[in-house]
């Protein structure tokens, strides 16, 4: 029996930019990163440690501002306890921070399971959901609930603003996807506002995004990868269209396309940040991550 808890990271796989003109957006989990949380006697006082982020601190230490804060004072609360155990809260996790990899949800969701776990008090999914959505409000003042509705229940959705969102069932293990850095740094509220402030020539795309984010749902639940792979590329095409790619993202998108990838498309803000690529098969996404890694770039998963 494990001695912790995880959650997965997550990424937009169909929709970025569009959902925020009331488009739906496809979201996935990446279960081959996560961060994980694990709770364990220290007989003095409750204290987290996170190697990652160069933290170790008491509870009574942190900032009382934070997310991590109001999570654990939340949680004292939630468990009934009049002051937080004696214990050490370890976390560490291989999800890139501030990536759009859902490393904020993940860090509240795997803090949650502990908790319960380790303290054996039950909780549903939906109630760990509605927890971490609470928490994203600290870190994002106005979130969407893509990230902590993807990684609590770890399978994908669908999400519009004016429908919320729905889960897909889908069998991503059969679809061998990667997740690659660009290495290039790009501002996401920039990139928001040039979409925004040229929205009349950028609509018509935009609404074509959104067809091909109801497009992929069949194809996600029978995991017809050529389909898939088709519709990241028109996506692609589309989010070049509304001038949130760059030069150097084509290129390295390309470069994909050329090793025989079914489908590749940035992910999230653009003009750098992450792309993805779906691959034909397990080895072929091996050669994949070795030709790119080749290239000086990282590939996250």
């Amino acid at each position: 029996m494990k001695d912790f808890s995880s959650a997965s990271g997550k990424t937009i796989l169909f929709g970025e930019h569009a959902v925020v003109y009331g488009e739906p957006a496809i979201a996935i989990p990446l279960p081959q990163i996560r961060t994980t949380a694990r709770l364990y006697d220290n007989h003095q006082e409750f204290r987290i440690i996170s190697n990652k982020i160069n933290l170790n601190k008491s509870y009574k230490e942190l900032d009382l501002s934070s997310g991590i804060y109001r999570l654990l004072t939340f949680l004292k609360d939630y468990f009934s306890f009049h002051i937080l155990p004696a214990d050490t809260l370890e976390i560490n996790s291989n999800i890139p921070i501030a990536a759009g990899l859902g490393s904020g949800a993940a860090l509240s969701i795997a803090i949650i399971r502990e908790f319960s776990r380790y303290y054996e008090k039950p909780i549903s999914v939906e109630e760990i959901n509605r927890i971490a959505f609470e928490i994203e409000k600290i870190y994002h003042g106005n979130p969407s609930g893509i990230d902590n509705t993807t990684i609590s229940w770890e399978q994908p959705i669908i999400f519009s603003k004016s429908k919320g969102v729905t889960k897909l069932s889908s069998d991503l293990q059969a679809l061998d996807f990667l997740v690659i850095d660009s290495g290039i740094y790009s501002k996401t509220i920039d990139v928001v506002s040039d979409v925004r402030s040229n929205i009349d020539k950028n609509m018509p795309f935009i609404k074509k995004i959104g067809i091909i984010s109801n497009k992929s749902v069949q194809a996600l639940i029978s995991c017809n990868k050529n389909e898939i792979g088709e519709l990241m590329n028109e996506n692609q095409f589309l989010l070049g269209k509304i001038g949130v790619s760059c030069k150097e993202l084509d290129e390295m998108i390309d470069f994909g396309r050329g090793l025989g990838a079914l489908g590749a498309k940035l992910t999230g803000a653009g003009r750098g940040g992450n792309f993805l690529l779906l691959a034909k098969d397990h080895q072929h996404a091996i050669m994949l991550k070795s030709k790119y890694e080749t290239q000086g770039l990282r590939v996250i998963l």
